[in-house]
């Protein structure tokens, strides 16, 4: 059996990434990333990857968004990537309002920001939208999968001691093995050979982290689902593109997120498109992205 060597992080900027950068908020780090547009910045993107993802899961967006001239500021959410992980003993803060800092905080130039959303990055996208969409230039949302209100009967069970040594112990145990990353890769993007090629090592990596398991727990026992009701008041640029082939979102949920946004949403589906298509077709849902900017004003 491999050897599992867990990693306690520390919060330094430069690591782990030469752009690592941490925002301190309360007792919690939020581990974000800043890459700069090549040339003239034209506009700014903040970028939230979806559940068990990281910053890393932007690569080849962030590629060719910076080409473009776009400012990616991408981060990670809490307890995943290389942000804090939530324990019993933290003082629990929701996302939402630490987003806002951050965001509020790097808007220097006041210009505001695109939003962009990956799978619970999208559902997280959403409630923001809810809250303040006027604080948004335009809204892209990649294959968003809504998270639902948990029971409280069920996030008290999620948060018994054996459940979270149980997730902490099977992190542990798996997180050595790179074929088994390379097979989640597979049902994310539905392209063996891009998954074959795929490194998982930075995929992996964020799992090796100490209280992972712990955290996901205490995560997912404070989710809630984004109301649709009003979202229809958007009055800022939206997109939406899913894939035919996504296996995570369900499509009863897009076809009522897409019966929800305002009349007139930039609509995609990307025909054979897995959950990850931002990853392996990466060209295509950045070409979508960017006509839709331009169409907009805002390139």
């Amino acid at each position: 059996m491999a050897k599992t060597e867990q990693i306690t992080l520390t919060f330094r900027a430069g690591e782990p990434f030469a752009n690592s950068q941490y925002f301190k908020y309360g007792d919690y780090d939020l581990h974000y990333r800043i890459d700069p547009a090549k040339g003239a910045e034209k506009a700014k993107m903040f970028m939230i990857h979806g559940f068990g993802c990281d910053t890393t899961f932007f690569d080849e967006l962030v590629e060719r968004y910076t080409k473009a001239g776009i400012k990616c500021v991408r981060v990670d959410l809490p307890d995943f990537g290389y942000s804090t992980r939530e324990t019993k003993g933290i003082n629990f803060v929701p996302q939402i309002p630490m987003l806002y800092e951050l965001m509020d905080q790097l808007d220097t130039d006041k210009s505001g920001w695109i939003l962009v959303g990956h799978s619970m990055g999208g559902s997280v996208a959403l409630q923001m939208a809810n809250e303040d969409f006027s604080r948004f230039n335009a809204i892209i949302l990649n294959a968003p999968l809504l998270m639902f209100d948990v029971p409280p009967w069920l996030a008290k069970f999620i948060m018994v001691k054996p459940m979270r040594v149980i997730m902490d112990k099977a992190l542990a145990l798996f997180a050595p093995y790179d074929w088994l990353f390379k097979f989640i890769e597979l049902t994310m993007t539905m392209d063996p050979v891009y998954s074959f090629k795929y490194d998982a090592k930075k995929f992996k990596a964020p799992y090796l982290v100490k209280d992972s398991g712990t955290g996901l727990c205490y995560m997912t026992s404070k989710t809630t689902c984004p109301s649709l009701d009003e979202l229809h008041k958007i009055t800022v640029p939206v997109q939406l593109v899913t894939g035919t082939a996504d296996m995570f979102v369900f499509p009863t949920k897009s076809a009522a997120l897409r019966a929800a946004l305002p009349t007139g949403f930039d609509d995609h589906k990307i025909k054979f498109g897995g959950h990850c298509f931002l990853q392996n077709r990466d060209k295509e849902t950045a070409k979508l992205a960017l006509d839709f900017l331009k169409k907009n004003g805002l390139l």
